[in-house]
């Protein structure tokens, strides 16, 4: 009788071990999958926290509003629009905080090349303009568009 108590004892240590080792398993891997969730909505969520003002600089009209509306839809806190004091050819941004990876991604969104990303401090209440040039056609709102007419 002995002899039967110690296995089924046994056979209950290894069955709680056994449901142990798959629960922590299976918990391990629902908490990696929610992670690599929250990392990347925490990389999208990261664009509404810097204010992006966004100004026309082409000379045709709602250009500035269309680009504001893009980025809004994409996750952009656009508080601003309007037009640029003089016209310009090519479209760039203005980095007003010096925080590259974030004027990397509008741009990236946008169509416009890196290069034309322009440190300036300032004390305007936005972090980040984009002034849209006569090359706006080229950019991703626009590229879009005429894609879905044909």
């Amino acid at each position: 009788m002995k002899m039967n108590m110690k296995k089924t004892l046994l056979f209950v240590i290894i069955g709680l071990i056994v449901v142990g080792l798959v629960s922590f398993g299976i918990l391990k891997f629902l908490n990696s999958d929610d992670k690599f969730s929250s990392e990347s909505e925490g990389n999208q969520n990261q664009n509404l926290n810097f204010q992006i003002n966004v100004l026309n600089g082409c000379g045709v009209e709602d250009v500035a509003f269309q680009v504001a509306q893009y980025l809004r839809v994409k996750g952009f806190d656009v508080i601003d629009y309007g037009d640029y004091e003089t016209t310009v050819n090519e479209s760039f941004i203005i980095d007003r905080i010096g925080k590259p990876d974030i004027a990397r991604s509008i741009a990236k969104e946008l169509g416009i090349d890196e290069s034309r990303i322009v440190n300036s401090k300032s004390k305007y209440y936005n972090e980040f303009t984009v002034v849209i040039g006569k090359d706006y056609i080229m950019l991703k709102p626009f590229k879009n568009k005429l894609e879905e007419e044909f």
